[in-house]
């Protein structure tokens, strides 16, 4: 059906560099030309030592240099931007809540938030995510981030997040380049599977980021 698999690969250097990975892949494929090291992807991401990365920091890099941003998230930005943790508590479950509060600098992601609201060129989608989105958006030529429930993926009860890239859509099958580590490219998996990792109420905290580098601005 959909397919682009002239994107890029790149693992993940540990456990919690799985998005600056997924962005490195996404820099490698719009801007070939210019190399970003894991260091550089850190500042631009904003990453604190020992957490995860939210994607905050770097759609406000991506937004300055190019990059046509759509988010979509059943967070609302705003609304985070001014109650902080405590709107958050109102949308996750205690063990989502609990999970991000421990593996993330919410604090930080607060003041991110604020820049992000007042940012004309990053679009915040606030709403549930659909499998359909990504069928959009890969139709409309967006290379595309998914933030997954990877135990869903694997079998397994439980809850953590790690991003991929899509590269590949068929009527049963979602084929995405997987950081790890250990890394994976090309993976595929049925879209049941997929849709099962990315939605409620295996993944409360679904996020699909879309990103075109827009040529000739």
């Amino acid at each position: 059906m959909k397919s682009n698999k002239d994107i890029p690969f790149f693992e993940s250097t540990d456990n919690l560099h799985c998005f600056q990975a997924c962005l490195k892949m996404v820099l490698a494929y719009w801007t070939p030309n210019k190399e970003y090291t894991f260091k550089k992807l850190d500042e631009i991401s904003s990453h604190t030592e020992g957490k995860w990365t939210w994607q905050g920091s770097s759609l406000l890099y991506l937004a300055k240099n190019k990059f046509d941003i759509i988010n979509i998230e059943n967070l609302d930005y705003s609304l985070f931007a001014r109650d902080g943790k405590e709107y958050l508590k109102t949308i996750w479950s205690d063990d989502i809540y609990k999970t991000q509060d421990i593996y993330s600098n919410l604090n930080k992601e607060q003041e991110i938030a604020k820049q992000l609201i007042k940012n004309k060129n990053i679009k915040l989608q606030n709403k549930e995510i659909q499998f359909s989105d990504i069928l959009y958006l890969f139709d409309d030529g967006y290379i595309i981030l998914v933030s997954v429930n990877p135990c869903t993926l694997r079998g397994e009860e439980g809850y953590s997040s790690h991003m991929v890239v899509i590269t590949d859509i068929q009527e049963n099958t979602v084929t995405f380049h997987d950081p790890g580590p250990p890394g994976e490219p090309h993976k595929s998996i049925s879209r049941d599977i997929f849709k099962s990792a990315i939605t409620k109420p295996l993944k409360e905290d679904g996020n699909v980021i879309g990103l075109k580098y827009i040529s000739g601005v």
